[in-house]
């Protein structure tokens, strides 16, 4: 949302566009004539004035690329027009042409030296091919020539907001506010911070002052209904996201935020429904994704969450959760080899999760390879401190040494989460060997804590009620 809605500068250049495209033509002092209307005699319009109108017809109605076709029949009069190139420039960091642009500055720089509006453009270049150094001198070189520009100092927060230093980011905000009492997107940069800082009741004030200005604001109404769901008013916190959506219907998260509400207030059809509507309008975001995954594997519906997961590592390959979520389908489902492959791959990305290197192990004796299980836990043992309870269990799985002295280990672990995931592994060690009789015995153990707050929990209960 912070990308979305708080991208300053190009906002500036949105709105100058249609500034420039009125008063330049016909007042700027860079003007060197001003275009002839048309004739009372022939009814034809001077070149500049049909320059003028498809121009203006591109920004309004056609896309940045249709604007700059219109660039190429430019009158020679334009040429040294500032205001006129001004735009072109800011159209060709919208197109990604860079050179372009940054050649345009160079013009730009030449007809008005020491225009901020120049700034602005090199700065916009700055953020969108990632210099963030040269940004961050631009702006502040900005501010140095206006002090009052609110949009730099928004966007001097948002930097800061990337870095999560939000408390220097709320005083950037506070100083556009200042400049800008009217600058959106300042009250809501500021709310922003203060629900990161847990402000809640001064981070709505933010977001009540963006309604008073505007009162369509989707940012505003959807930050407000999270700051219901924060309080489990998700009845309400449905009600202010669909309004978010309906004066921004096509944005993802929005959508995604209605599904958690829908979810909690216990409609899971159309939880499922508003997370597949996410997804159509942003195949690339994994989160609704993720609250569908879940939701399908709560319902039991398997073969649907492991879809989902395999939707997620196509996106972000390195989402290892997901390949820890899709072993546990598999191992549920008796698919050994994919089970030891994604547990294998998110050991790969997490190599301190006692459990995967574990379960990989178990994959193995599962299938009946116990030499690719020995070669295998002898990399994982390989430096490992040898007195400690984790070596001892992963020990276990390498050769079966000892294991009453593992049990006696486990069993005096302090730590209750580690104790009750290692007597589920020696369940295992049981399990895969054959004995069911003692497996079944640590299962039990291991589902008689409370709160459980690792995986293992429900193979232990997968294997006990089946």
């Amino acid at each position: 949302m912070l990308k979305k809605y708080c991208n300053s500068v190009t906002a500036i250049f949105t709105a100058l566009f249609l500034f420039t495209l009125v008063f330049s033509v016909y007042s700027c002092k860079t003007t060197p004539k001003a275009p002839e209307e048309p004739s009372v005699t022939t009814g034809k319009k001077s070149p500049e004035v049909i320059f003028v109108e498809k121009l203006q017809a591109a920004l309004e109605k056609g896309t940045v690329e249709d604007a700059l076709l219109v660039f190429e029949k430019m009158p020679k009069q334009f040429e040294s027009n500032y205001d006129i190139i001004l735009i072109r420039a800011s159209l060709l960091v919208s197109a990604k042409r860079y050179d372009e642009a940054m050649a345009d500055v160079q013009l730009l720089e030449k007809l008005d030296p020491g225009n901020a509006n120049t700034l602005v453009i090199k700065t916009m270049i700055a953020k969108a091919t990632g210099n963030t150094k040269e940004k961050s001198k631009l702006l502040k070189e900005i501010v140095a020539a206006d002090p009052n520009n609110s949009d730099a100092y928004v966007e001097m927060a948002n930097d800061q907001m990337l870095g999560k230093r939000y408390k220097l980011a709320y005083k950037y905000y506070q100083q556009a506010v200042k400049n800008d009492p009217t600058n959106i997107s300042a009250y809501f940069g500021s709310g922003q911070c203060l629900y990161y800082l847990g402000h809640l009741k001064a981070a709505e004030a933010n977001f009540d002052r963006m309604l008073e200005i505007n009162p369509k604001s989707a940012p505003a109404w959807a930050y407000k209904a999270k700051l219901d769901m924060e309080n489990e008013n998700y009845s309400e916190a449905a009600e202010k996201v669909k309004k978010a959506i309906e004066y921004d219907p096509e944005y993802s998260d929005y959508w995604i935020d209605y599904g958690r509400d829908l979810y909690y207030m216990g409609k899971w059809k159309d939880a499922e429904k508003t997370w597949t509507h996410a997804i159509e309008l942003d195949p690339e975001n994994i989160l609704p994704y993720i609250y569908r995954s879940s939701l399908f594997d709560e319902q039991e519906r398997f073969d649907e969450a492991i879809a989902d997961y395999l939707a997620i590592i196509k996106i972000r390959p390195d989402y290892y959760y997901a390949y820890e979520a899709l072993g546990i389908m598999y191992w549920h489902k008796g698919a050994w080899h994919n089970a030891r492959t994604c547990f294998l791959k998110a050991y790969d990305y997490n190599k301190n999760n006692v459990s995967y290197p574990l379960m990989v192990s178990a994959s193995f004796l599962k299938e009946g390879n116990e030499q690719a299980n020995r070669s295998f836990m002898q990399k994982v043992l390989k430096n490992m401190d040898t007195k400690t309870t984790e070596y001892s269990v992963l020990r276990m799985y390498y050769d079966g040494v000892n294991i009453p002295a593992v049990v006696n280990k486990v069993k005096n672990e302090e730590n209750s989460t580690l104790r009750g995931k290692y007597l589920y592994y020696i369940g295992l060690y049981y399990d895969v060997r054959g004995d069911d009789l003692e497996s079944k015995k640590y299962y039990n153990e291991v589902l008689k804590m409370q709160a459980p707050l690792f995986f293992e929990y429900r193979f232990a209960e997968w294997s006990v009620k089946g």
